[in-house]
């Protein structure tokens, strides 16, 4: 009996030990995890610091380089480079492209720009020059918007347009008059007949003059039904007797009246309205 209590009592004694080394693995395991938890952390730390001082530097970074692209026939682009580093404040990340474009497309002759950031420091420029396609007036021109492209009148200017159709109208009209220009344009191309003048006077009428120098009164209203209407007779009688016309007038409810070269006064054809 002794004996079986004595081994009972070293059985108890050997559970205990193990139980005990059993819950200080535990403790030690627990700690690992700990202890790797915290160097995983204190890395990602790491990666965050380095990074946000690598971002600071990129924000801090200046512009290194412009490029700039475009064809250069009235823009220089040496000024252009200066008007663009005048414009640069701050780093690459902080610069103010809207305010780079802005003063760019003030500048005359430019037409429109385009300003981008290019990895890592530099920006990349794009200048479009205004194209004219009609002289204004008595010495400007005007882009295909209807803009009025203000010249110097220089021998460089008259070289430039020569050649180009002659829009006339009152201040504040050269919207209108360049997109009437436009639609005639299109209709009469068609024909083989191309506008060398176009006017819209002060009581708003319109008239015309082709390059071969017949002219043509359209009128103030319907301007492109009484085109119409002129194309029509244009290609039933007049087309095969054009070098003979001087004068059209449109100016009529269901005809033309036209002037032959040889005739001193316009033949009405219909009645006018």
């Amino acid at each position: 009996m002794a004996t079986q209590t004595k081994v009972n009592k070293t059985i108890r004694g050997a559970s205990r030990s193990m139980k005990s080394r059993e819950e200080k693995t535990g403790k030690f395991a627990a700690l690992a995890v700990i202890l790797r938890v915290l160097a995983v952390t204190a890395g990602v730390v790491a990666v965050i610091y380095f990074a946000g001082l690598w971002i600071k530097e990129q924000l801090d970074r200046p512009v290194s380089s412009v490029k700039i692209n475009g064809e250069f026939n009235r823009v220089v682009r040496q000024e252009v480079a200066e008007h663009i580093y005048q414009s640069i404040s701050g780093g690459f990340v902080e610069v103010d492209l809207r305010r780079i474009q802005t003063r760019l497309e003030d500048l005359p002759w430019i037409d429109s720009a385009k300003v981008a950031r290019s990895w890592p420091g530099g920006l990349e420029v794009t200048v479009i020059e205004h194209k004219p396609i009609a002289r204004w007036g008595e010495g400007d021109a005007l882009n295909h918007r209807g803009e009025v492209i203000v010249l110097s009148g220089s021998a460089d200017d008259e070289v430039l347009l020569q050649g180009l159709p002659q829009l006339i109208g009152m201040n504040g009209m050269e919207h209108n008059v360049m997109a009437q220009y436009h639609a005639l344009t299109k209709v009469l191309g068609e024909r083989g007949l191309a506008i060398a003048r176009l006017e819209k006077d002060l009581s708003r009428s319109w008239s015309l003059v082709l390059a071969d120098g017949v002219e043509i009164n359209i009128g103030r209203d319907q301007v492109m039904d009484r085109i119409g209407r002129f194309l029509i007779v244009f290609e039933a009688q007049l087309q095969q007797r054009w070098a003979e016309l001087s004068y059209i007038d449109l100016r009529y409810f269901n005809g033309v009246a036209v002037k032959w070269r040889e005739t001193e006064k316009p033949v009405d054809t219909a009645s006018k309205g």
